[in-house]
């Protein structure tokens, strides 16, 4: 089998814009901003996924976006925004739903874990493919990440279906990204204390 590759963080301090939800033809400027903001997050060969996180509120905190790598493996671009300063996990979910935002998040179900494995990227019996490393928002509460998880793809290969490659994320269902209220301690099971559910981007395809 294919060695996994390690997981990586990069953050930079760069600021970017908001866009605000609404409809109709006075939501034009809305999705304009939103392009904008997507198009300076990633450059446009970053066409594969990408995802708007919302709040248990129900309003829009931020972006996401996510291409296959060459060879194996995920690279995510994240701008969040109104968080509470300091560490906070944010994992994989099995199910692109981020609908049930009162209820906490419950619809994107529980982490990708194809093996069986238990939490923790510091678990000498782990990771979860779900598994990544946390995310730090500064004083003003903002988050800018670039993340890689070399254990998962978008979508379906000959190598993931022969099980001797990443795991494919889309399915009938999609997945979701979600952030916590806390940071991960990467061993504590099942989700490495990291508290509430928080922030929830339901992952599509860009194209």
């Amino acid at each position: 089998m294919r060695r996994l590759k390690k997981l990586l963080l990069i953050t930079s301090g760069s600021v970017l814009a908001l866009s605000a939800c609404g409809n109709g033809a006075e939501n034009a400027p809305t999705q304009a901003a939103g392009s904008a903001l997507l198009d300076a997050l990633a450059p446009a060969s970053w066409a594969d996924a990408a995802g708007q996180f919302i709040g248990v509120d129900g309003a829009p905190m931020g972006h996401i976006v996510l291409t296959n790598t060459p060879s194996a493996g995920v690279l995510m671009r994240v701008d969040l925004a109104g968080v509470s300063e300091g560490w906070h996990a944010l994992h994989l979910h099995k199910v692109g739903n981020c609908s049930d935002y009162a209820d906490g998040f419950k619809a994107s179900g529980s982490h990708v874990d194809p093996d069986d494995k238990p939490h923790g990227l510091l678990n000498i019996y782990g990771p979860e493919r779900a598994d990544m490393p946390n995310i730090y928002a500064d004083a003003d509460g903002r988050v800018t990440a670039e993340l890689f998880n070399g254990t998962v793809a978008l979508f379906a290969s000959e190598a993931s279906a022969a099980q001797t490659g990443p795991f494919p994320l889309f399915d009938d269902d999609g997945f979701a990204i979600i952030i916590h209220e806390s940071a991960d301690d990467h061993t504590t099971q099942p989700i490495g204390g990291a508290g509430k559910r928080i922030a929830c981007a339901a992952i599509s395809g860009a194209g």
